[in-house]
Order: structure tokens, then sequence, then C-alpha cells
């Protein structure tokens, strides 16, 4: 995985897409969550909140915390990140896994009908991503490791995208 440190920077990127994924925002500006994040090393929390509310920011001592809803292209923030959380939405997913950064992958369960789960599970248990649910964010982030990361195995945009159908069955 390709995670750049410049000068002491650990950013993580955390992004919800285009629609509405409070739970995810709201885990990880959880203080444990922050507190984890500090004790990672981390220096930086960028998150991209969708359609969603603006958050409460919680007062983190070492974190420097920036919240914005949506812009038009994502991909300085995903290159930038030494980790990326996401939800599983396919585009994310696959942008993310493109830029061959680290991601842990948060399920929306409010979202029925979708292919997110199927997703996410195959992604995981091709070892590209570490899957979980808000309700597991924290502890999944706790013991996450990016030693246990595949990258996936082309640059290019279109194989990648071969691929994840082919992973899904299409």
């Amino acid at each position: 995985m390709n995670v750049p440190e410049s000068q002491g920077t650990k950013k993580i990127f955390v992004t919800v897409g285009t629609t509405q994924f409070d739970e995810l925002v709201t885990g990880v500006l959880h203080p444990d969550m922050l507190e984890i994040m500090e004790a990672k090393g981390y220096t930086h929390l960028i998150i991209q909140i969708g359609r969603g509310p603006e958050p409460q920011i919680p007062t983190s001592l070492r974190i420097q915390i920036t919240v914005y809803q949506l812009k038009e292209n994502i991909s300085s923030d995903i290159k930038d990140a030494s980790l990326v959380i996401s939800h599983a939405g396919a585009g994310s997913c696959l942008e993310v896994l493109s830029a061959h950064k680290p991601l842990i992958v948060v399920v929306n369960q409010k979202l029925m009908g979708n292919h997110q789960l199927e997703l996410a599970e195959k992604l995981q248990s091709e070892k590209h991503v570490v899957m979980c649910y808000p309700e597991t964010l924290k502890t999944t982030f706790a013991d996450f490791n990016t030693s246990c990361l595949k990258t996936l195995p082309n640059n290019n945009q279109m194989a990648l995208s071969n691929y994840i159908e082919k992973l899904m069955g299409f």
C-alpha cells in the first residue's frame, strides 16, 4: 500500500459519498476514536459528509479536523491520505483502491437492496479492504494493520472496474 507520510503528517480521509451516512461521521468524531487516532500518530482528519448535517466537531489537542459536504473531485484528498475510511459505494472503493491506499470500508446497513454489503464482503475476502459496520468501526480501526492488505492487480481504471465486476460475478 502506498502510504505517504511527509514530515510526520498522517492523514485520515473519510468519505460518505454523495448521500448521507451520519453514523460513519459520528463514529470517526467520537472522542474514543480520536484518542485512538492520536495514539496511532495521525495528525489530520478530513471528513467529506455528503448531504449530511454539519457535525459537532470535538476539540482535539493534536488532530486537525476539516469537514466539507461535497466537492467536484476528492482525488487529491485520497492521494494525500495515509488511510481512507469510506462508505461501501463501488465508485468510492474503486477510486481509493486504484490509488493504492489502505481502505477501511464501513457498510451502511440502512441502505437495503443495494450491493454495498456484497461488494465490501468480496473485497475483504480478497484482502483488498477491511470492512466493518458503524458500531464496530472503533475496534476495527484500533486493530487495523495495513500489512494485511493486498493491492489490486492493475492501476488501469477499466481493468479495475472489470476486476471488481468479476469479483462480484457480473
